[in-house]
């Protein structure tokens, strides 16, 4: 017989985070999102992909500048690290996730950082405003599993691919002599 789970999705996302925290490493993701239903979704999906790296949840645009200039209680970077991944709702409250794409462009330090932008699909209008805005990839909502499976697996080739063209310049740098 199945058993009702009778913890609520915000319950049930916050102890996942829990356990996920002691045994955390390397560097991290940030989600920024207020849909509790697209959290759990977003949430399982990195655990079905075995990501071992620290997952922060924060529900809106204000809360991901605070969170991403280290102000206020995400200060303490050895708790709240920059992540290398951003995954940001276009569509919170309070400041939404154009204006925090908008604001991470003059931050030289968040340039690096692979932006995903997450919005219902209503018109390309939508998609260009967030690569415009400095997007590095975008998913329409609903999510479909696959294409958020396909998606965290990809990070490891995307980070991979950033190292050795780094690596690359930095060989051609010390090569070249004056």
């Amino acid at each position: 017989m199945h058993r009702q789970n009778s913890k609520s999705i915000t319950e049930q996302n916050s102890e996942w985070l829990e356990r996920r925290a002691w045994h955390s490493s390397g560097a991290g993701v940030l989600i920024a999102e207020d849909s509790e239903a697209d959290i759990f979704f977003l949430l399982r999906a990195f655990a079905a992909s075995k990501v071992k790296n620290p997952v922060h949840v924060i529900r809106t645009g204000a809360e991901a500048i605070q969170y991403l200039a280290g102000e206020g209680k995400y200060a303490a970077r050895d708790k709240y690290p920059v992540p290398n991944i951003v995954l940001l709702d276009l569509k919170m409250p309070s400041v939404d996730g154009l204006e925090v794409l908008r604001w991470k462009q003059t931050r030289p330090e968040l340039q690096k950082i692979l932006w995903v932008a997450l919005s219902n699909f209503d018109g390309i209008r939508t998609i260009n405003q967030a690569y415009a805005s400095g997007a590095s990839t975008f998913l329409a909502k609903p999510l479909d599993g696959k294409d958020v499976q396909h998606l965290i697996e990809g990070f490891n080739d995307y980070w991979q691919l950033q190292y050795e063209s780094e690596k690359f310049v930095k060989s051609e740098r010390s090569s070249v002599r004056l």
